[in-house]
């Protein structure tokens, strides 16, 4: 009953968190495709690397195995495993938005006193993220179709990537219905997801010993559709069932439970808080340890997979031809450690930056902020509080992925040098966060990840030659950039950190002027 109406209340609320997200994973897909049609622009470059490099242990398990020696191929085992994680995160995002979140802030129960029917708000929910995954898979497609990969193998690879959207939600669906936090609940969906991506890695590295362990997951079921390399399209129906079993199982766990309430009630805490919680410094660790010891944890687990076995994989590429483009590209005489350094960075300058983005912006739901402010406590002081988190968990996480990628060379000090020189420029975007925050109340949200997507999309456009030197210096991270055109020294290393801390000034100002509307 009037589901109509809430799908397009929520429409009107994502009118801009929606097709920012799906153009992004597209975007993702373009530069991917014109990134590696530099990289490997001959049939024999594209044998060696489905051949060699696509085998080595770490590349199985972060990214899955390939299955033929074209472009699409090439391009498809590269980033079509990160396509999944990225609509699953998405989708489980905005599916506990609109479900958990408005019944904790007590939306849904505004709702609920109109003729709304009791499953409405996750019906609605439910269609606007399905519909918007597959948007996304046509767009992909498109897009694929575009820079001159064939039809079918463009579609296969929207659907992959709308999938893993898929099973995010119904995940995300499942378990609003348990928990009764919505901060919770994203955490465990978007766990459980992953957690079945890595049991896919697993049965990828184990061999054909192994197999079976991928058809435990959907996430094995998802990459078996073989984009670009003898396309297999059954494997979306046990796609389609999981996501109506859960689907069925959120409805029915629905039914049963209270609104506002979780089927398992938060555990109860002690009689007494510890000393630590009494003030905002303490409740920041309460909000943000677990995130900040599961990027810590993760960080230490890929920076060892890419030390002990990824150099390895990328010495043998370099010594294929294939990176001739990227060394003159860069600016570099050695294409194997050139090559070495853009994978250390973007995995570390893209993904903590996109921690340090979703630290900041959690203010904007902390519940505790109006109790706290009543209290003898300035707003900046519980907004330093979290940016905190946002400033030593990034150094952390580089310090030990540094140090984890000594483990196969032995060259710690090397590793720590490569990763810490990124960490001003991660500090700008954390700045840059603060700043959105303080001056445009929500909208900064949208503001700071317009930032990382514009910084993002510039880079990628440099590599491949269409963003010229001087804009893309526009970046913080091109200050910090493996290639000859940066020079990280102390003096620029201390200027970030200054553009950093003055967009911070300049947010807790903003802060300070605005009406605290969270």
């Amino acid at each position: 009953m009037n589901t109509a109406a809430l799908i397009r209340l929520i429409l009107r609320r994502d009118r801009v968190w929606q097709p920012l997200w799906v153009l992004s994973i597209a975007l993702f897909v373009t530069t991917t495709v014109a990134t590696i049609r530099q990289l490997l622009p001959t049939p024999e470059a594209r044998l060696h690397y489905a051949g060699e490099i696509a085998k080595n242990p770490v590349i199985l398990l972060l990214q899955g195995p390939t299955y033929g020696d074209s472009l699409g191929a090439a391009a498809a085992q590269q980033r079509g495993a990160a396509t999944t994680i990225f609509a699953a995160l998405a989708s489980i995002i905005l599916l506990v938005k609109h479900t958990r979140s408005d019944e904790e802030r007590g939306r849904r129960e505004l709702v609920g006193s109109a003729a709304v029917g009791r499953h409405a708000p996750l019906t609605a929910a439910l269609t606007v993220v399905l519909a918007a995954n597959a948007v996304l898979a046509v767009l992909i497609a498109v897009v694929g179709v575009s820079s001159g990969l064939p039809l079918a193998g463009s579609l296969a690879w929207g659907l992959m990537a709308a999938s893993g959207g898929w099973v995010g939600a119904a995940l995300a669906a499942v378990v609003v219905q348990v928990t009764q936090s919505a901060r919770v609940a994203g955490a465990v969906a978007f766990t459980v997801f992953f957690a079945a991506y890595l049991v896919r890695g697993v049965s990828d590295l184990g061999g054909p010993g192994m197999e079976w362990l991928g058809w435990l997951v959907p996430n094995g079921w998802i990459l078996q559709a073989r984009a670009f390399g003898g396309e297999q399209w059954w494997v979306f129906l046990p796609v389609a069932v999981f996501v109506a079993a859960m689907v069925g199982v959120a409805y029915a766990l629905s039914a049963r439970r209270d609104i506002g309430a979780g089927l398992v009630p938060p555990r109860l805490g002690p009689a007494r808080a510890p000393d630590v919680l009494r003030g905002p410094f303490g409740l920041a660790w309460r909000m943000h340890r677990v995130m900040a010891l599961a990027w810590i944890a993760g960080a230490a687990f890929i920076g060892a997979g890419i030390g002990l076995g990824g150099e390895t994989a990328i010495k043998t590429f370099g010594q294929s031809g294939a990176l001739d483009f990227w060394a003159r590209r860069t600016g570099s005489d050695d294409p194997t450690q050139i090559f070495f350094e853009l994978v250390v960075y973007e995995l570390a300058v893209y993904s903590v930056s996109l921690y340090v983005i979703t630290t900041v912006l959690r203010m904007h739901g902390d519940e505790a902020t109006e109790l706290l402010l009543s209290g003898p406590v300035s707003r900046a002081r519980w907004a330093v509080s979290h940016l905190l988190f946002a400033v030593a968990v990034p150094a952390v996480v580089l310090v030990v992925v540094g140090l984890a990628l000594g483990l196969g060379n032995g060259d710690f000090a090397g590793g720590l040098a490569l990763t810490t020189v990124l960490l001003p420029g991660i500090w700008v975007m954390a700045g840059l966060a603060v700043a959105a925050f303080g001056l445009f109340q929500r909208a900064g949200a949208v503001v700071a990840w317009t930032a990382l997507v514009l910084a993002i999309a510039m880079e990628v456009g440099w590599e491949v030659g269409l963003v010229s030197d001087s804009l893309f210096m526009v970046s913080p991270f091109a200050h910090v950039h493996y290639s000859t055109l940066a020079d990280p020294g102390p003096g620029t290393l201390f200027g970030l950190t200054l553009v950093a801390a003055g967009f911070v000034a300049v947010g807790l100002y903003g802060l300070r002027r605005r009406d605290l509307a969270l």
